[in-house]
Order: C-alpha cells, then sequence, then structure tokens
C-alpha cells in the first residue's frame, strides 16, 4: 500500500491550525506537528515531508531561519515550503518570501488544501527534472560497453585525490591495463565479440575492489584502476591477481569462447608530480607498454 504524503506544520500557535491539521488529514495526508524550529528540524530527520506549512514567526527561530538551514541539508532542500503569516505582519522583503507561496492567517481550509495539491504537483515535476539531469550527468561519465566509469571521471577523481596526497603525503598507485594482441582478437571474433569480451573483463577486473579503488575504461582497450592508499607492493600484488584472473577466465559470446591477457603498468604518486594525474598516468602508460612490447601478459613498474 503507497504511503500516504505527509505535510509538517511548524507553528507555535497550534490551536489555530488544528482546523486545517484535521482537513488535510481527512484529504488523505498523514500531519506531523511542530510547535518550534527545532522541534521541525527534528521531525525532518525522523520522517522527510513532502511539503512543509512553515509559521515566518515563532520563537526562538524564526521560520527564515528554519528555512535556511532546511536548504542548507542535502536530504531536505527540495522540499517545497509554503509560509505562514498572520494577518498585518510586516516581512522584510526576501528572495525567499518571494518565491515560495504565503498564505495569511487566518487560515481557509480549502485553501490550503489546493495550494498543498498544486505545490506537490510542482514538486512532482521538479523531482522528475532533477532525476532526467541526473541520469544525463550519469550518463556522461560513464562507460557505455563497461559501465564503468569514463575518462572523465576519472580525471575528476584524480584531481580530488591527488590534492589530499599532496596536501597530507597519502599514497596513491595507478595502474593502466590494457588488452594484448587487439588486431589478432578483432580479427578472430569481430567487433561485436571485442564488445562482449570487454564486457566481461570489466567484471573480472572489478573483483574484489575496495570501495575507495576506482575502475575506468579510458580507451577502446584500456582500463585504468586508481588505488587509494596503497604502496607499490601493494599495486604489484593486485596487478597480479588481476592479469592471472583474465588470463585464466574463459570470455563466452556466440557460442564462442575466447580467451584474453592484459599488460599491466603501475605508477606510484610521487610529490615532484603534477596533481592532475597526467605525469601518474604517462609513466603507468610507458611501463604498460614495456610489458607489452616484452610479449604481453606482464606486470610492469615504472622506474
Amino acid at each position: 500500500m503507497k504511503e500516504s504524503q505527509c505535510v509538517l506544520i511548524v507553528d507555535d500557535q497550534q490551536a489555530e491550525l488544528a482546523l486545517v491539521a484535521e482537513f488535510l488529514k481527512n484529504a488523505g495526508y498523514t500531519i506531523t506537528l511542530a510547535s518550534d524550529g527545532f522541534k521541525a528540524l527534528a521531525a525532518c530527520k525522523v520522517r522527510t515531508p513532502d511539503v512543509i506549512l512553515l509559521d515566518l514567526q515563532m520563537p526562538l527561530m524564526s521560520g527564515l531561519d528554519v528555512f535556511g538551514r532546511l536548504a542548507a541539508d542535502e536530504k531536505t532542500k527540495y522540499i517545497p515550503v509554503i509560509f505562514l503569516r498572520a494577518e498585518g505582519q510586516v516581512t522584510p522583503p526576501t528572495i525567499e518570501l518571494e518565491e515560495n507561496p504565503i498564505l495569511v492567517k487566518p487560515l481557509e481550509p480549502q485553501d490550503v488544501l489546493s495550494l498543498v495539491k498544486t505545490v506537490l504537483k510542482e514538486k512532482l515535476l521538479r523531482d522528475e527534472l532533477r532525476r532526467k539531469e541526473s541520469q544525463v550527468t550519469e550518463l556522461s561519465l560513464t562507460d557505455n560497453l563497461t559501465s564503468l566509469r569514463n575518462s572523465r571521471y576519472l580525471a575528476e577523481f584524480l584531481k580530488t585525490e591527488l590534492s589530499q596526497c599532496s596536501r597530507y603525503n597519502n599514497l596513491l598507485t595507478v595502474m593502466t591495463i590494457e588488452v594484448d594482441h587487439q588486431k589478432e582478437l578483432l580479427k578472430q571474433h569481430g567487433q561485436k565479440g571485442i564488445d562482449a569480451l570487454l564486457a566481461q573483463m570489466a567484471e573480472v577486473l572489478a573483483r574484489g575492489l575496495r570501495k575507495a579503488d576506482l575502475l575506468a575504461r579510458t580507451g577502446p582497450y584500456e582500463f585504468v584502476l586508481v588505488l587509494p592508499f596503497t604502496n607499490a607492493d601493494g599495486a604489484v600484488e593486485v596487478a597480479e591477481r588481476a592479469r592471472i584472473r583474465v588470463a585464466e577466465n574463459a570470455f563466452t559470446f556466440a557460442d564462442k569462447t575466447a580467451t584474453a591477457t592484459v599488460s599491466i603498468g603501475i605508477s606510484q604518486f610521487k610529490t615532484e608530480m603534477d596533481t592532475e594525474g597526467t605525469m601518474l598516468l604517462s609513466y603507468a602508460r610507458a611501463a604498460m607498454s614495456q610489458a607489452r612490447d616484452a610479449g604481453g601478459n606482464q606486470t610492469f613498474m615504472a622506474e
């Protein structure tokens, strides 16, 4: 059964709003009452309301102060607020009062219900818009074939991590992973087969990673693995496990079975490197090229 929408009513004069609260309750809404701003904020932590009726003038904390705290919290910033004020009450002009509806007390229950319905319909549309915008952003940072993060996301991730490394002297190691014998694989299995192989390889490489680690697809045949708080020896151990798993895995597609190997290059961040990740990745790719040129299916550490 679908949970009813919640209306939080915040007013120090609760008796004045008893009729409105009962009217909204009879209309199918769940009602939560708070007699001051502190109780209102606490109520939001218990259950996030779908809309808030918020009195502007209250002791301890004004309605605008409550609104400011709600807006500063990611969990409550998008809750629509309907301000309440007493008839004749003078309030300073603010952006909040210009952008949010205001009802003047004493309230007409039917007017409140109509406005609540309108505000909730608008919230539904805004939530859907944010959801679609979030999807677009997510797609722009995700590799379509493997569902891993892409180069764009990796660049931002490295900026953040390397800034922390430079400031706090944290360890960070990256490895570049490239599929060996690409032309031969493409000739044998075609592009569809290669796509299936790469998608499965991404799953193999992702096994056993920590939440702090990042695996991204950065090229047609290349992956990059970022290992925060990991020294060179630890990275070599991770790389060797990944290399062996790939070599021992049977990739299946279109009633075919294929095998593949990878060459891996490792580089550890040093303070003389830039904090954009350019040198770090360059060294890792150079080591990877050495591993490939040495016959592939090997792990090399950057000097």
